[in-house]
């Protein structure tokens, strides 16, 4: 993945990449990259196709890329959500655009940007035979941390790696916020050089994510007080008592996986890995999973269903539901 921004910058590309993964950032990061090395400044308009989801057909791909490119070396053809890559896609244009792969013509590029992909599609392998398909994946926090750090040295800024943890520890873990956080602290230090803990404490945003983590944080260490404290601050600033359920769900989930990961022998790194989440955050799930047996965090899961459940039927307030649901396993 790294040598293609580099390859580009060289004029080399190739017929066709497929981009996909879990990382929405990247993926718009290195398709803004390949669009502007293929198409500079003015040449846009005239040899930029984009195709989404159901005008994404084979005829309309192949007449695109069939056209000659005006005043530019190369036309471009942006397909995006075709559902090519699934099972259930189009056979006929599947195996037209596959046979087409071999016979691509050197002025134009296929770029396709899809939110599912099966690796073990007929489209897939065609791409990966005559192009290449990249997957972004979440960044470890040792690579988020690298990349925070060379925003920091291009803006003539510094932030040391405690600083770094509690920086996404407070944001969350979506790149596009990281980075206009980032931005926030780096135009509020002004001429200063080092970024504290107290800038971002004074600064940062902290993202729901986060504080969502803090309140399940309080529920496992028994501190009933400090999570119904967090739970009705967050009510206080308008936030669904429905979606606070929904991502208290989610972490009871995670810290039930990363235990059974864990007792299976698995690596803190391959656990993030697995999870799609920071190396931080396991560190914290392996902590919080000991707070009860495995079928103590299952029943937990069942007992996040229900409050769902009852709140859908009409059979419980959203507010009180969640409220008894976090005093319960708070106070277990």
């Amino acid at each position: 993945m790294k040598e293609l921004k580099k390859n580009w910058k060289n004029g080399e590309f190739g017929r066709c990449y497929l981009f996909f993964g879990t990382e929405g950032y990247l993926i718009r990061d290195y398709e803004q990259a390949l669009t502007k090395a293929i198409l500079p400044e003015g040449t846009e308009m005239m040899n930029h196709d984009i195709f989404e989801e159901k005008r994404a057909t084979a005829s309309a791909i192949i007449d695109a890329a069939e056209t000659f490119p005006f005043l530019n070396d190369k036309r471009l053809i942006t397909i995006k959500n075709s559902g090519l890559f699934q099972k259930g896609g189009l056979k006929d244009d599947i195996e037209k655009l596959k046979a087409y792969m071999a016979d691509l013509p050197e002025t134009s590029c296929l770029l396709f940007v899809e939110d599912k992909v099966e690796k073990t599609s007929a489209l897939y392998k065609a791409v990966g035979k005559y192009g290449q398909a990249v997957e972004f994946k979440k960044l470890s926090e040792r690579e988020l941390a690298a990349w925070i750090k060379k925003i920091c040295k291009d803006n003539g800024m510094e932030m040391d790696a405690e600083v770094s943890g509690l920086f996404l520890q407070t944001v969350g873990s979506d790149m596009e916020n990281i980075e206009g956080e980032l931005m926030k602290l780096i135009a509020y230090k002004g001429e200063e050089r080092t970024i504290s803990a107290e800038d971002i404490r004074e600064v940062c945003t902290v993202s729901l994510e986060a504080i969502v983590f803090d309140l399940v944080k309080a529920v496992a260490e028994k501190r009933p007080e400090k999570a119904v404290q967090i739970y009705r601050q967050l009510l206080f600033q308008k936030e669904s008592p429905y979606m606070i359920l929904s991502l208290i769900t989610r972490q009871f989930r995670f810290i039930l996986e990363t235990k059974l990961f864990s007792e299976s022998g698995l690596t803190n790194d391959a656990i993030a890995a697995k999870l799609g989440v920071r190396d931080f955050a396991v560190r914290e799930y392996l902590k919080q999973s000991k707070r009860f047996p495995v079928e103590g965090w299952k029943q937990a899961m069942r007992d996040c269903l229900q409050t769902d459940l009852d709140i859908k039927l009409g059979k419980a307030a959203e507010e009180t539901a969640v409220e008894l649901l976090i005093m319960k396993y708070a106070s277990k």
